[in-house]
């Protein structure tokens, strides 16, 4: 079978297997790759339509840091998953929650750029306010909704919290199908 997509198509689906992954409770070394590849494409084409207008380019600016090693710190894990003649005897080490905020970034690049967002973006986003409210403040509406659809979901357990994801998501499936994808 032949696979022909957009740029915007590949991330988005990259990102929808990575918050599959996610919710799994799955690698997450292959999360980052999918997550960090969405990610780069979807903010280099918010860059492109309007420089300086990405989240990656707001995360530059608001860091103190240079733009340089913003980057470098934002990139370090994809980039060490991908480039082996850098550095072929070293380790990684990463949080893997540091996923969940890449892929939510990845999420509002997407909606940057006025791509309908997926059923799974879309409550990957919820699970994601729920999860980490100070991220936009605990009493904002979005964070407050969120919170009604995952109710204490910051006092649970990672697994426990991925778990509800991959539930919330498998109802969202049953209620609002989406055409599948080639």
């Amino acid at each position: 079978m032949k696979v022909t997509c957009t740029k915007p198509q590949a991330a988005i689906r990259q990102l929808d297997v990575a918050i599959t992954l996610l919710f799994s409770d799955y690698d997450p070394l292959a999360i980052r790759t999918l997550a960090g590849a969405a990610h780069g494409i979807l903010a280099d084409l918010v860059e492109r339509q309007a420089p300086g207008g990405s989240w990656r380019s707001k995360a530059v600016e608001g860091s103190g840091l240079s733009k340089k090693a913003t980057l470098e710190i934002i990139n370090r894990a994809q980039n060490y998953l991908k480039h082996a003649d850098r550095d072929p005897d070293s380790n990684l080490s990463f949080e893997d929650e540091e996923n969940d905020h890449l892929i939510f970034f990845a999420t509002l690049e997407c909606g940057e750029l006025e791509q309908p967002l997926s059923n799974d973006m879309q409550a990957f986003q919820i699970w994601y306010l729920a999860s980490y409210p100070e991220v936009i403040g605990h009493e904002t509406e979005l964070v407050r909704k969120s919170q009604l659809a995952f109710p204490d979901l910051g006092t649970l357990s990672r697994e426990t919290r991925l778990m509800r994801g991959a539930k919330f998501i498998e109802q969202l499936k049953i209620h609002f199908p989406q055409k599948e994808r080639n």
